[in-house]
């Protein structure tokens, strides 16, 4: 089978692409690719949030002497798509923006030949550069033909992986909050500036105002198309403030829902209402018609509340090379 690659189109790619991950979960049966939350993330909070911050945060410098930059627009160039020769999607090579030199890749079964050519691009596009040293950070399918291919380019395998862990719906854990908490959904209730602050207070403990995202940044991801926002999720602590919040993300022909992200704001953790929110919103993925729930995670947290090792996941790869 051939393919070429092209440069990404934000006009048509991107809901191309969120159909690609959909179609190749069932290619795969399984979780291979990204799954639908993790596009719908990237595209629009990820990228849109890391604008605001310092450019040696996120991503490789570019343009330090700007205080904003237009981060959508850095991110989306470097992003390859090969079609096959009908002008189907066979396969993507793309940064999630976190981490300088970073590569994921979202493949089609069957287009194994492509696999130096999405090296090629990866490489030539997405490595870190500084003084004539460059560096990728790849992150690949466990037993991949991706890993026989960077090992024989040179790269190294670091230890660690991120595994996929399912939860069964048919067999939900009860859980409950404590007294005088509260779960609602954006539906019910649509407070910016509460959910911002409890997303920096659970992520890393930014408790400086001044560390925070702006709302602007926070409502970009209600523009995806799978949002909705009956199935955003807060926990409402007695003074009014939010406690905890998770996203629920849908893949309704697959039939699996995903939480992404999941956080507790960091001195209300401990008191089981992580616990509690996410049974109320797998209860939630059941309702919808979802068999099944995947997590993307190695803390121990989603093994102890019912999520079990599928055996799959990633494991980062690294090369450095000079120029």
């Amino acid at each position: 089978m051939t393919a070429r690659v092209r440069a990404y189109c934000a006009e048509t790619d991107c809901m191309a692409i969120r159909q690609f991950v959909i179609d190749t979960f069932g290619l795969y049966g399984g979780p291979y690719n990204w799954l639908i939350d993790r596009w719908n993330v990237c595209r629009f909070m990820v990228v849109p949030l890391h604008q605001h911050y310092n450019a040696r945060h996120f991503g490789v410098p570019t343009r330090p002497h700007e205080f904003v930059r237009d981060e959508l627009a850095l991110w989306e160039a470097t992003i390859g798509v090969w079609e096959d020769d009908g002008g189907e999607i066979v396969g993507v090579a793309h940064s999630e923006n976190e981490e300088p030199g970073e590569v994921w890749f979202q493949t089609h079964p069957g287009f194994e030949a492509l696999n130096g050519s999405m090296l090629d691009w990866a490489e030539d596009k997405l490595a870190d550069r500084v003084d004539g040293l460059a560096f990728c950070k790849l992150y690949l399918p466990i037993g991949s033909t991706l890993e026989g291919a960077a090992a024989a380019r040179g790269y190294r395998m670091l230890p660690g992986k991120s595994p996929w862990m399912a939860y069964d719906l048919s067999a939900i854990q009860e859980r409950t909050l404590p007294e005088g908490y509260a779960i609602r959904s954006v539906a019910e209730e649509d407070d910016i500036d509460k959910l911002r602050r409890a997303k920096a207070l659970a992520f890393g403990g930014g408790y400086a105002p001044s560390d925070w995202a702006p709302a602007a940044a926070y409502r970009q991801v209600r523009r995806a198309p799978d949002y909705d926002p009956a199935l955003d999720l807060v926990v409402v602590a007695p003074d009014g403030d939010y406690a905890a919040f998770t996203t629920i993300w849908m893949d309704r022909a697959n039939r699996y829902g995903v939480f992404e992200p999941v956080g507790t704001v960091q001195e209300q953790q401990g008191r089981g209402i992580g616990r509690a929110l996410l049974a109320h919103g797998l209860r939630l993925m059941a309702e919808q018609g979802a068999t099944r729930s995947f997590m993307n995670s190695g803390n121990p947290f989603y093994e102890r509340i019912g999520f079990k090792d599928t055996g799959l996941g990633q494991r980062a790869w690294i090369r450095y090379w000079d120029e």
